[in-house]
Formats: structure tokens, C-alpha cells, sequence
């Protein structure tokens, strides 16, 4: 600070000021440059900026009209004057404003002065957008996630957030999950984008995207602030030059309404969806409930940074590689990433053939995890039959435990979440030692998918070995080939050339919607079947 200016200024957006502390509330700590959240006392001298905030959980506020005092109402520094709060926020901390603070000519200080320089043309550096129902619906883990994902293919990832009010905390996230490049809209001078015009944000955000682009960036993940019906997020999302930058969209909802109703405005919109994720994905029932509405998959962060949304990504850069006469490098660059082979998805690559892209939403990858779970609730229900010492319903033998029911238990895979049933017992406490393990036995699911009939009976076999040590019954192996068999005959797409006779379909427990957005394909209902599929077969296993 050179000068302070003081008189009768009529403050604007990003100015920045010398304030004084005069009263403690709702925020107690400033944040400062090195993301140390300093606290505040009254009588403190703060530098902080004009802005106007929008926060459904927290206050709307705008720019006074003039220097009288206002309010903090953003930790990361933004002076305001509040208009509305949310019910559980005290009163803002008050402020007075001593003046502006000025350069050595006398000029007031803005954020815009202090703006990373690059171009404002349309860039060449594709993205994917995190977008969501509300403030907190799990955009930003969702968005830090896919960061990951795509450093866990050797890209270099730049993380942009477009909108919303000025703090160091999103930014810190991505950057700590491994983002070459972290830029938010104050890199482009706006301490907030609140009441800032649709063609202003256009413009900052292809020049974030140059300047991330000239920094080497090979892909960028974009966050848009708040709700789909915010005021610059709702015309945000219909804007075409925001579209044109997209590969594809993840959705973070609360719950599944939220879910089914976004999924359908960002279709109309014109977006390509890719998947769901955020705080819904904590309840199982509430996943159930937005698969069904929407035809779509639930990723829950483990499995979007383990690299599940990369083959959609490749299909999505390739095809629109080709729309653009496939002149964009970038785009080249990310239709070619390759899934490493450590990846259970990486490993069952060769069953599809050369060329042909796979993931979570293909039939391969479906059957992959169908297998998996039929094979691991068969372990579970030998090992329990051995810590009891007889099976379920016999009364004979040297009984050690018994049963009392069963408890739904996630396991978090190279190849997505699988939900199993595991067997609860009165005496012991009984956790199967594979569902620590990320890492799955993808040669033996690759030869069981692979192979014809007659060599079914030792591949599952071997699969079972994979799993646990424990002897597993001949009938509870027979019944596993059964389900097995089924399961391809249900699934089986004709690239992986599987020639087994299909008996009638199981019953479905959770109804497939009547009617499925545009957008939903045949490998999307191929998600929902998987799902019945499995509690269909696991429901008469146990009957």
C-alpha cells in the first residue's frame, strides 16, 4: 500500500480497502495471503476487498454505495453489505472502512490489476465440469477427484474455478490432490462473480484456460459455483461457449431428486452427462433411488480418482476430435490417455480388442464386477460357514458361532463400488480380509470372462483361490458357476465372443424407469441391470 485514499468514493467490485475491526461476528478469522487463518479482535486494521457475495448457506450481500460501514462477510476478505443470511448465521463481523488503498499516483487498487495476462480467444485445452444442486452438494470433492484421476493417467491437469466469492480453500484442495495449475476467477481480477455479466465470465474463463494452456496443461476440471439455479450458474450452463470447452459434465447432488431433476436441465441445456457423484453418494438407498431416476451411475470420489471416469473422457475427446476435423492437440492428447496396467480396468482392456474404450458403463466392466461380487458373497458365506463350524441351518457337527443376519458393507475396487451383503455372527467378529484391498484379480476375471463353457468350472475355481483360503463347499461352487453363467448370458456383449446358452432372465428387485433421458444409452441400462442382476441372483441364492 502506497497511499490510502479517503473522501467520498463510491466503492466498486474488487477495490481494495483499509478497514478497521469495530465488532466480532458471524466470521472470527481473516484469511490471510499464505492461507493461515489469522483471528480477528476488535480494533484490528484489515486490507480486504469490495464484493458482492451470493451463499444460500451463509449471506447475499452487495457493494455499498459508499464508505460507510459495511460488513465481512467471506473469511477470505470481501466487504459487503449484507441484504439476506441463512437462519443458522449470526450477524456479520462489522467493519468501517478507513479509505482505498492506492498505488503511489494516487490510483485506487484493484483485483483486476493484479490478473494473470493471456488471451481471451477461444482455447484449445479441453475441459470437464463439475457442477451441482446447491452450495455443498460435493462439487468441489467431486472436481478435486477427477484431478486425481486424471494425474493417475500421467496428464497434466489444470483445476479452474469459474465462479463464486474469493477464498484460498477450493484452490489449496485441488492443488494438494496434485493440480499442476490452480487458478480461480480472482486470478482474473473478480473478488466475486456475483451480478458480474455472463460475457465478463465467458471472457475469464478462456483466459484462465490460455494461461493454464501455456503453462503446459493437457486437460482442465472447471468448478461452477452454487446451484444450477443461481443467477450466472443458470445461464452459465446454456452458454455455448462455455459448452463448446466441455468433454463432459459430472452432477453432484444431495439426493435423488436433485439428481434427476439437474440431470435433466444440463441435458436440455445440452450437455453430455457422465455421471453423478457428491454428497448423495453417502447413501446407499439414495444412490438405488438416482440410478433408477436417472439411468445413470453414482461415482463415489474413491473410484472417479482411481481413474473410473477415463474411458468416458477418451470416448467423449475422440468424438469430438472428429467433429473438429481432428486439428486440436489437446484433444488428441486426451482421446490417447491410457489407462495404466496396474488398473483392474487397464487389465481387462485386451477382452474388447484394440480401439475399442472401456469403463464402468461398459458390459465388460459391468460383468467384471457382477462376477466379483457373486464370487466375494460366496467367500463370505464359506467363511462364516467355518467360524461356525456348520453351515446355515444345520443343527449337527461342532458348532463354534451363529449367524445373526447380514450388514451392507462397501468395497471400494480398481473396477468401482460393490456392494455386498456380509454375514453378521453373535460370537465373532467377521471381516473378510480382501475387502481391504483396492486391487482386484483381474487375470482371474479376464479368463473367466474369456472363456467357453466347459473351462468355466476352473476359472471360478480360480477365483475363488484368489479370494480366500477357506475351503469353499462343491455346492456353493456349482451354484456360484450357475449364477456366473447366468450373468454372462444376461451381460455379454458380442465383442467379448462368450457362447453360452441364456436362461430366462432373473427378476428385477428395483424397477428400471419406463422412460430414460436422451442421453441414457444401452451401457447405461446396462448399470441398472447389473445392479438388479445381482440382488436378483443373490435374493434366490439366499431364499
Amino acid at each position: 500500500m502506497k497511499t490510502l485514499l479517503t473522501g467520498m468514493f463510491t466503492p466498486q467490485p474488487g477495490d481494495l480497502v483499509l478497514a478497521r475491526v469495530e465488532q466480532i461476528g458471524n466470521h472470527t478469522k481473516l484469511e490471510l495471503t499464505d492461507g493461515r487463518r489469522a483471528l480477528m479482535f476488535p480494533g484490528d486494521e484489515i486490507v480486504v476487498c469490495y464484493g458482492n457475495r451470493y451463499a444460500p448457506d451463509q449471506f447475499e450481500s452487495t457493494v455499498p454505495v459508499d464508505m460507510s460501514p459495511c460488513d465481512l462477510v467471506a473469511a477470505g476478505g470481501i466487504a459487503s453489505r449484507e441484504m439476506t443470511r441463512h437462519q443458522r448465521m449470526k450477524t456479520p463481523t462489522q467493519i468501517v472502512p478507513l479509505g482505498l488503498v492506492g498505488d503511489a499516483s494516487g490510483r485506487r487498487l484493484n483485483v483486476m490489476d493484479f490478473r494473470v495476462q493471456a488471451s481471451e480467444h477461444v482455447p484449445e485445452l479441453p475441459a470437464v465440469l463439475a457442477l451441482g444442486t446447491s452450495m455443498n452438494a460435493g462439487k468441489t470433492l467431486t472436481a478435486t477427484s477427477m484431478v486425481r484421476g486424471f494425474k493417475r493417467v500421467g496428464l497434466k491437469v489444470a483445476a479452474l474455478k469459474i465462479t463464486g466469492t474469493g477464498a484460498g480453500g477450493d484452490m489449496w484442495i485441488v492443488r494438494d490432490a496434485g493440480a499442476d495449475i490452480s487458478l480461480d476467477f480472482t486470478d482474473a481480477g473478480y473478488a466475486s462473480t456475483y451480478l458480474v455479466s455472463i460475457p465478463e465470465i465467458e471472457a475469464l474463463t478462456y483466459r484462465l484456460m490460455n494461461y493454464a494452456a501455456a503453462q503446459g496443461a493437457q486437460v482442465a476440471v472447471i468448478e461452477i459455483a452454487d446451484g444450477l439455479h443461481q443467477l450466472e450458474t443458470s445461464q452459465l450452463i446454456r452458454s455455448s461457449r462455455i459448452l463448446d470447452l466441455a468433454v463432459g459434465t459430472m452432477f453432484a447432488s444431495y439426493d435423488a431428486m436433485g439428481a434427476a431433476r439437474g440431470v435433466q436441465e444440463l441435458l436440455d441445456a445440452g450437455h453430455h452427462v457422465l455421471g453423478l457423484s457428491g454428497q448423495l453418494g453417502r447413501a446407499p438407498l439414495g444412490v438405488r433411488e438416482a440410478e433408477a431416476a436417472t439411468g445413470m451411475r453414482v461415482y463415489s470420489p474413491w473410484e472417479i480418482q482411481d481413474g473410473a471416469l477415463i474411458p468416458l473422457v477418451r470416448e467423449r475427446a475422440a468424438a469430438r476430435l472428429e467433429q473438429t476435423g481432428g486439428k486440436n492437440p489437446c484433444l488428441r492428447n486426451l482421446a490417447g490417455a491410457v489407462v495404466p496396467g496396474t488398473m483392474a480396468l487397464g487389465n481387462l482392456l485386451p477382452l474388447l480388442g484394440s480401439g475399442r474404450a472401456i469403463g464402468p458403463r461398459s458390459n465388460a466392466a459391468t460383468l467384471a464386477r457382477t462376477v466379483l461380487t457373486l464370487a466375494a458373497q460366496t467367500v463370505m458365506q464359506a467363511e462364516a460357514d467355518h467360524l461356525c463350524g456348520v453351515g446355515p441351518g444345520n443343527k449337527g457337527g461342532k458348532r463354534r458361532d451363529w449367524r445373526n443376519g447380514s450388514h451392507l458393507v462397501e468395497w471400494f475396487t480398481e473396477i468401482g463400488r460393490i456392494d455386498l451383503q456380509m454375514p453378521r455372527l453373535k460370537k465373532s467378529k467377521y471381516e473378510p480380509k480382501f475387502i481391504a484391498k483396492a486391487e482386484v484379480p483381474a487375470d482371474r476375471l479376464q479368463a473367466i470372462l474369456a472363456t467357453d463353457t466347459d473351462e468355466l468350472p476352473a476359472a471360478v475355481t480360480a477365483l475363488l483361490s484368489s479370494l480366500t483360503r477357506t475351503r469353499v463347499s462343491s455346492q456353493r461352487v456349482g451354484d456360484l458357476i450357475t449364477d456366473i453363467t447366468e450373468a454372462i448370458a444376461s451381460l455379454a456383449p458380442p465383442a467379448l465372443g462368450v457362447q453360452i446358452s441364456s436362461p430366462s432372465a432373473p427378476v428385477s428387485l428395483w424397477p428400471i424407469p419406463r422412460s430414460s433421458p436422451a442421453s441414457a444409452t444401452a451401457t447405461e441400462d446396462d448399470e441398472l441391470r447389473e445392479a438388479d442382476l445381482s440382488e436378483s441372483l443373490l435374493e434366490r441364492r439366499s431364499a
